[in-house]
Formats: C-alpha cells, structure tokens, sequence
C-alpha cells in the first residue's frame, strides 16, 4: 500500500510542485488557498484564523497571506469587530488559480488511473470508497468535477 501512495505522490506530486513553483506560490500558499475556497459564509476569516488552521504563527501566516495579496489571490479588509484584525477573502484571481491547481491535479491523476486496466480500476474504487467514507469528506463543490 505504501509503495503505490509514494509512486503516485511522485508522480502527481511532482507537476504539482512545478506548477506551485511557477505560480510563485509556497505549500502553505496553496492550504490556505484551498481553504478559503471552502469558506462558506464567504466572509472570509482573520489571519489568525487561518494561521490556527495550519499551526502556523501569526508572523508565518502574515507573510503568506502577504504574498497571497501581491499576486491578488486574496483581499485583505479590517474586520468590522476588531479593527486590529483583517479579514482575508479569495478574489476570483485566487479562485481560478486554486481551481487550476486542481485541474491539473485531477488530470494527472486521471492520467495515472488511465494505464489501469478496466478491472484494476473496479479493484481502485472499490478499495477507495470506504476510505472515503471513513473520512466524512463533503465533495467539492469547486473545480473540474462540479
């Protein structure tokens, strides 16, 4: 089971990695844009907010979000409650460059599951599907699978 998890990672995590490269963006860059695109109030959250998701220190997603806004994949706003806090949101800039990322995500994998024969690929989903059930996962409701 290891073995196929790390020659997948290999393969997708590479292109992926690439791509994320070549955007200027860093891991932490990309959680942070995932997560935003599943805000679902869409007001967006404090940096804070987002640096607890990711364990991260205040200084550490200060300077993500910072890159974040000079790429415009995000807008930083004071929160109505707090004026010391601002709100992050996605633009739509964030939005497509997030859903790009999972594209192309998706077709390498798609890629992969293509040199499977018909009943290696049965075997796959057959194997997958409690896994994911016992994650809880809600589907997206963003990118090429919508």
């Amino acid at each position: 089971m290891y073995a196929m998890f790390f020659t997948l990672n290999q393969r997708v995590a590479r292109d992926l990695f690439q791509m994320l490269s070549d955007m200027g963006l860093s891991i932490t860059q990309f959680k942070l844009l995932h997560f935003l695109l599943r805000d679902p109030t869409g007001d967006g959250m404090s940096v804070k907010a987002l640096g607890e998701q990711f364990s991260l220190s205040l200084a550490a997603a200060s300077r993500a979000v910072d890159g974040l806004h000079q790429r415009g994949f995000v807008t930083r706003a004071e929160c109505q409650e707090d004026r010391r806090s601002k709100r992050v949101r996605l633009t739509p800039a964030g939005r497509d460059a997030i859903t790009e990322l999972h594209a192309t995500n998706i077709a390498l994998l798609a890629t992969f599951t293509a040199e499977l024969t018909d009943d290696q690929r049965r075997a796959l989903a057959d194997a997958i599907a409690p896994l994911l059930g016992m994650l809880d996962l809600e589907p997206s409701k963003e990118g090429p699978s919508a």
